[in-house]
């Protein structure tokens, strides 16, 4: 079984200091904010967090 966390398909997302997919990535990017799951927005700062991620032009 391949380990997720050194597949390069996955990128590692500070708002939930795991990995997620790509698709989960940009679709936190691009879409309303009342569509993203909430474990994606439980740091008070995670909006900030997200645009300043080094994966916010993935």
């Amino acid at each position: 079984m391949e380990d997720r966390h050194s597949n390069e398909e996955m990128a590692f997302c500070p708002l939930i200091d795991d990995y997620t997919t790509p698709i989960d990535c940009m679709e936190n990017r691009e879409t309303r904010e009342e569509t993203i799951p909430t474990k994606f927005k439980q740091k008070s700062n995670w909006k900030e967090i997200c645009k300043n991620c080094k994966y916010q032009n993935y």
